[in-house]
């Protein structure tokens, strides 16, 4: 009987939540940014990295097919949630291993498989995650939690991403993935010992017959639920679909599209790796900063700075390589652009992440938020497809000129996006 849940306290959910952040950011650092360098590297086109990139998306993209699972599927005698979390996290790194070690040059469509595979597992464990939090963060906790949360995701994706680069650079690509492998199994172990679902034992378990009936009153209750939150709470959620499925401000800088210009650009292995950890550090420090800020502030208003921000750095790069071209642009400069918007970038999801929270309705925790962060998905997928296809054939100023002014789409949203709204209660007779 675990006797410890950081879950119990404020700080302690920062913690928790931060943390298990961390393990979704590792393997996706892996594929999304070692694996692009070195595929490029090795001559593969922009167009196929840009495939690969959006393939990656894919699982994240229809995760709510399967999300009403982790709502319906309590599996309180195990964990709750916490069981989705281990089991998700155990495959995670099988089927990262069984992903990094196919030869990308002769069999692509088996990387791809593969590599939507290890995303399932990975879009898995954030469902059930992404649940916990909807039904343990209070109200006056979102936008920090946020913040934290995804400052985690993006320490695991410089760890993963430029700390497995650097490993990769120094002792190959085996000591790469038995370094990927073993901090994924480090946080494994965190949750297993610190983490409880505070759900978990308040369900009764279901003897002989009865288990076909209440999985039915489950189901039916379920829907009604959903049916209710997303149609019966107001204008907030309806919006937010829509505005889920929109870019978060300028992004060509943070996907695929970043990952092909560093190696274009004349990165060195060592270099590569080096601007990847300053870009997600900072990143994660612009979680950090902008869920405060948000918290602070107002979160509808600072979200809406952030996103103009975006544009900024993005506009600049776009100048600089049409002034002086890619190849001539001074490294520092480079660096500081990219590191610039990594920083601003991450201070929007703190209030973006928070935005949907408010409307969600924690009955159906996994289910809806699911939706909203799988749509929001569809917008780095079909992002990746249209910049890597730009790219190809008018360049990068082109699609980073574009990019911003893209941003221009989800800001005019901002002022309709409301909480969710109490359903009316039935008229008594």
């Amino acid at each position: 009987m675990q006797r410890f849940n950081l879950l119990g306290t404020t700080r302690g959910r920062y913690l928790a939540f931060g943390l298990m952040y961390v393990s979704e950011g590792i393997p996706y650092g892996f594929t999304s940014v070692a694996m692009v360098a070195i595929m490029r590297a090795e001559g593969i086109s922009i167009f196929q990295i840009g495939a690969f990139s959006a393939a990656l998306l894919v699982p994240w993209s229809f995760k709510w097919v399967w999300a009403p699972a982790i709502d319906l599927v309590k599996l309180h005698r195990f964990g709750g949630r916490k069981a989705w979390i281990l089991f998700c996290t155990t495959m995670m790194i099988a089927t990262l291993v069984a992903t990094a070690i196919v030869d990308f040059q002769r069999n692509f469509n088996l990387l791809i498989a593969m590599v939507v595979l290890n995303n399932f597992f990975c879009a898995t464990q954030d469902v059930a995650i992404d649940s916990l939090a909807v039904s343990t963060l209070k109200e006056d906790e979102r936008a920090a939690g946020n913040g934290v949360m995804f400052g985690g995701q993006f320490f695991g994706i410089a760890l993963g991403g430029g700390g497995a680069i650097f490993v990769f650079g120094q002792w190959g690509f085996e000591m790469a993935l038995i370094y990927i492998s073993a901090i994924l199994f480090l946080n494994l172990l965190f949750i297993l010992f610190f983490v409880s679902d505070p759900d978990a034992m308040r369900g009764a378990v279901a003897r002989g017959g009865q288990v076909l009936q209440q999985m039915g009153d489950k189901l039916r209750a379920f829907l009604r639920e959903l049916y209710t939150s997303f149609l019966k709470s107001g204008n907030g959620p309806r919006v937010g679909l829509l505005f889920a499925a929109l870019p978060v401000g300028s992004m060509a800088l943070n996907y695929a599209i970043l990952g092909t210009i560093k190696v274009d650009i004349g990165l060195t292995q060592t270099q590569n790796a080096e601007i990847s950890i300053y870009n997600t550090v900072a990143a994660g420090a612009g979680c950090l900063f902008g869920g405060w800020l948000a918290q602070r502030f107002g979160v509808k208003r600072m979200l809406a700075v952030f996103l103009a921000s975006t544009a900024i750095p993005t506009v600049i790069l776009a100048s600089q390589i049409q002034s002086v071209g890619l190849e001539q642009l001074p490294l520092r400069d480079f660096y500081a652009i990219i590191i610039a918007h990594g920083a601003i970038y991450g201070m929007t999801f703190g209030a973006h992440k928070a935005v949907f929270m408010g409307m969600t309705n924690p009955a159906v925790g996994a289910t809806q938020f699911t939706a909203f962060m799988a749509m929001g998905n569809v917008a780095i997928v079909y992002g990746n497809l249209w910049q890597g296809y730009v790219a190809q054939w008018h360049g990068y100023a082109t699609v980073l000129y574009l990019d911003a002014l893209f941003m221009l789409v989800p800001l005019a949203f901002i002022p309709f996006l409301r909480n969710r709204e109490a359903a009316a209660a039935p008229a008594m007779a």
